[in-house]
Parts: structure tokens; C-alpha cells; sequence
């Protein structure tokens, strides 16, 4: 079967213009986030379900419990736990409070004695997880990330989207010897250079790409994270 060329190493962007990203519109648009006040309830639309959001410390959170109970209620806690921390999605538990204010505004159960809260871009993240395709983002077809990671000796690369169509799919150009590796193999691929230091890569495993592999620009735009997100939720069983 006939293959498009891969791009050389003259081809491929590692960085590209805000405008080439067009993330999915799974919300509807919040105006006016700079006048939110502490504890301000509002409500949220993801995937046409109305989601309670509440105002914790400047950052409209949404109750992860209904989203649970809603748009993922056809999953198990224990997969959209895995889920979660699998994506680096930190909950933020609400204060007795602030729980009452979810309780009346319908969110929580009165029986209810705790609840996780997360950002807006975090539930559309997870629910993309679970309710999206695996496709990548709208990214130039020559597109790649700067990447890297830090086991062993470490190693840098170029991360291609196009070239992810699977879990195993051999996606990533190592930046020292050329060669082409999957997410999975790539941790366990590294190159000892003069400044390099060993790490122990005793908490590496084939399934935990997602927290070693980062991108290598420490103050990168939020269009390239929120690409790089996306990225990281496709063919993702909860590692």
C-alpha cells in the first residue's frame, strides 16, 4: 500500500503561529471571566449537557462528580480515576461551603460530603478522552513537537501528530541518531551527551509515556500546550 513521504528533518516545524491551531468548540464561550467573583455559580456547556461551574480561587471549576454522573456515567469511577491522572488532572477539593452551594444549585446530592473540582479545559480534556475520536488537532500535516524527557541519560525528539495513528505507531525522530520510535519506546531511548545526567528510570514503564515525555520549551504558548494535551489523551487506556 502506497505511503506518503515522511518529512525530512529540514520539514519538519517545531513550532508554528497561534493562528494554525483551531481547537474544538466543546463549551460555549464564557465572557466576562474577568469579573468572576469568589464562589460565583454558573453553568457550563460540554457536549450539550449543562454542567454547575463555580468560581474557586479566580478559576472557574466544574464538579467532577457530575460530569461522572452525566456525560461519563457510562464508565467506571476506576476508569475515569486512571483517566484522569493519567492526563495530569489535579482535582481541588471545595470546602463545606462551597459543597452547599453546589448542593443547592443541583450538582451534589444533599447525602453528598465531598467533591473534586476541576477546570473547564481539564473536563473538556477528560470528556474528549472518553466521548472524542482519536484524531489529532488541527495541526500543519509538517508539524512536530520538541520533545523530551529525562530517563536514563535522556533524550530529545521531534513528536509528529501525523504520524500518530496508533498507540505503537513510530511517531517520534530522535534528534541525535535520526531513528523513529513509538511514545511507549522512546523513554526508553537515550543518547549520554557531555551536560547529561543519569536518572534512574526505575518509575518508567511502557505505559507512562505521558508523564516523562514533555515538551521541551519550558514557557511554551497555550495554544502549543493545549495541542500537546490533546495529543497525549489519544489511545490513552489510562496510563
Amino acid at each position: 500500500m502506497a505511503s506518503s513521504p515522511l518529512p525530512g528533518p529540514n520539514d519538519i516545524l517545531l513550532a508554528s503561529p497561534s493562528s494554525a491551531f483551531q481547537p474544538d468548540a466543546l463549551s460555549q464561550p464564557r465572557p466576562g471571566h474577568a469579573n468572576l467573583k469568589p464562589n460565583q455559580v454558573g453553568q457550563v456547556i460540554l457536549y450539550g449537557i449543562p454542567i454547575v461551574s463555580l468560581v474557586i480561587d479566580g478559576q472557574e471549576r466544574l464538579c467532577l462528580a457530575q460530569i461522572s454522573n452525566t456525560l461519563l456515567k457510562n464508565f467506571s469511577y476506576n476508569e475515569i480515576h486512571n483517566r484522569r491522572v493519567a492526563l495530569g488532572i489535579t482535582c481541588v477539593q471545595c470546602t463545606p461551603v462551597q459543597l452547599e452551594i453546589l448542593r443547592r444549585a443541583g450538582a451534589m446530592p444533599i447525602s453528598s460530603r465531598r467533591c473534586g473540582m476541576i477546570t473547564k479545559r481539564e473536563a473538556e480534556r477528560l470528556c474528549k478522552s472518553f466521548l472524542g475520536e482519536n484524531r489529532p488537532p488541527k495541526l500543519p500535516d509538517n508539524f512536530a513537537f520538541d520533545v523530551s524527557h529525562e530517563c536514563a541519560w535522556g533524550c530529545r525528539g521531534s513528536f509528529i501528530p501525523a504520524r500518530y495513528n496508533s498507540s505503537r505507531a513510530k511517531c517520534i525522530k530522535c534528534s541525535y541518531c535520526n531513528m523513529y520510535f513509538s511514545p511507549n519506546k522512546f523513554i526508553f531511548h537515550s543518547h549520554r551527551t557531555p551536560d547529561a545526567k543519569y536518572t534512574q528510570p526505575d518509575a518508567a514503564n511502557f505505559n507512562s509515556w505521558r508523564r516523562h515525555l514533555k515538551l521541551t520549551d519550558k514557557s511554551p504558548q497555550d495554544e502549543l500546550v493545549f495541542a500537546w494535551e490533546d495529543v497525549k489523551a489519544m489511545f490513552n487506556g489510562g496510563s
